[in-house]
């Protein structure tokens, strides 16, 4: 059996404990606070990021800086790896993927395989799991590469409300008060190539949020057998298991997972936000 290493980074919703126990190498994206950046999932835990945001912090996160991308090479260059695949979030919506090519470059390796989910979230951390579990197998990369395309996404972000969208500059100050006045709800969704995350529905009820996803996954079949959901929450423990029971409720014997928001889509979306993902099984 040949020697892979499988790589992703912390865009995918993965940790240390979840990337320890599937044999994965975990990359930290930055996370800022005040003008102190913080390794993700090292120097600062997602509850201390949650501390931050209830005081009214506005952090950010940036991709991993070069040198560290580099160091990170030049380490798993020494141990001999057949190939290292690397999978990361949207190229489109985060300079990580570029990042990646860089420190290729930089180091000169020939056997680092990079591949561009177009997602982010919890499906990129499912596609590193599926492409540890298609290596142990003894699939080749071409074999690992082909089966991730197959694994079609669809993924929704719900703000509990405007107020980190409008400190991110996602939203402006105006429309984020128009819209905490008239009690509206939002429905985001990221398309079909990764590339961008508009809006998909809106509305004033929470039950008619959850009521366009359930007839969206209906729409495009999702179903136990070929497909699991993840529900990714900042702090909303209460709305991720209301989601989770009536998943499982309407698509019978679903695998739900439920897990926290990677970083990048807290520092965006704020406290309470959700994240919910269709995941295609192979």
């Amino acid at each position: 059996m040949e020697k892979y290493l499988i790589v992703t980074d912390t865009t995918s919703a993965m940790d240390q404990e979840i990337a320890q126990k599937n044999g994965i190498e975990l990359i930290s994206l930055s996370v800022i606070v005040d003008g102190h950046e913080y390794k993700d999932q090292v120097d600062i835990s997602t509850k201390q990021l949650y501390d931050y945001l209830r005081d009214g912090k506005i952090p950010s996160t940036s991709q991993p800086n070069t040198g560290y991308l580099v160091e990170q090479m030049e380490k798993w260059q020494e141990e001999d790896y057949e190939a290292i695949i690397i999978i990361t979030c949207s190229a489109d919506l985060s300079g990580t993927n570029n990042g990646f090519h860089l420190a290729k470059d930089t180091v000169g390796l020939d056997n680092v395989y990079i591949y561009d989910s177009r997602q982010v979230g919890a499906p990129v951390m499912d596609m590193a799991i599926c492409a540890k579990q298609l290596a142990d197998e003894g699939k080749t990369v071409d074999e690992i590469f082909a089966a991730l395309e197959e694994k079609t996404n669809l993924s929704f972000l719900y703000p509990d409300n405007f107020k980190q969208l409008s400190r991110s500059g996602r939203l402006s100050p105006m429309a984020a008060r128009m819209a905490s006045m008239l009690k509206i709800k939002a429905l985001l969704c990221l398309d079909e190539q990764g590339k961008a995350v508009d809006k998909y529905t809106m509305s004033r009820t929470e039950v008619k949020i959850l009521k366009s996803i359930v007839d969206k996954f209906h729409e495009l079949g999702v179903n136990a057998k070929q497909h699991k959901i993840y529900i990714s929450h900042a702090d909303n423990e209460i709305f991720a298991k209301k989601a989770k029971l009536l998943f499982q409720t309407t698509f019978h014997g679903i695998d739900v997972e439920i897990n926290y928001l990677p970083a990048v889509l807290t520092c965006h979306g704020g406290l309470a936000c959700c994240a919910i993902h269709a995941t295609y099984k192979i």
